[in-house]
């Protein structure tokens, strides 16, 4: 069956499409804070995963709605980096997105996150961002691009088969990546033993 492009507003659920947090100044990182904010700094593994050195702040000034949901994803809206992750949750604490951040609430019946999150991440998505950004120093992709980011959309079978898939690529790559570091690291420390 042959997949059927459609805007990504129209895959979205009733909550759609929001920005993160907008904090007043620096985020300041309170040891005993109620909630984790997720900023650009913890994005690693080339944007595949969510970093364990989130700040946290205080709960009091946070408003429910603001909290993100298992299978949110996650979209980097300043910089050069306009990637997408799908946010799996890390702990029982309540965790935002920081403003640098567009939060995506998919309608699971049209697609699948996880699905979403790999297509906006491939080259023709990418492409379609570099040619719609805003801004030259500072650049940034705004609500109106995102929500009319063209999304080639096969049945929600093949969605979750390549997602799976592509997730399984993504552990691999980043094991990989752990392995040439330990594998560096070991062959530094035993050709220094000989100096």
């Amino acid at each position: 069956m042959q997949s059927k492009i459609v805007y990504l507003k129209s895959i979205l659920n009733y909550q759609g499409l929001s920005s993160g947090y907008s904090f007043r100044g620096k985020i300041k990182h309170l040891h005993n804070g109620g909630v984790r904010v997720i900023q650009l700094k913890d994005f690693k593994d080339n944007y595949t995963s969510i970093g364990r050195d989130c700040y946290f702040i205080d709960s009091d000034k946070i408003k429910d709605k603001y909290h993100l949901e298992l299978n949110d994803i996650l979209f980097i809206a300043k910089g050069t980096n306009n990637y997408a992750l799908v946010y799996k949750g890390i702990d029982d604490t309540p965790t935002i997105a920081s403003s640098a951040l567009f939060v995506l609430k998919i309608n699971k019946n049209l697609a699948n996150p996880d699905f979403v999150a790999w297509y906006i991440n491939q080259s023709k998505v990418q492409n379609y961002f570099k040619t719609n950004e805003a801004g030259t120093y500072n650049t940034s992709i705004n609500k109106t691009t995102l929500e009319e980011t063209p999304i080639a959309l096969p049945s929600l079978e093949t969605q979750y088969k390549i997602a799976k898939i592509a997730n399984l690529h993504n552990k691999e790559l980043a094991i990989s990546n752990q392995l040439i570091a330990l594998k560096n690291k070991l062959t530094t420390t035993q050709l220094l033993n000989i100096v």
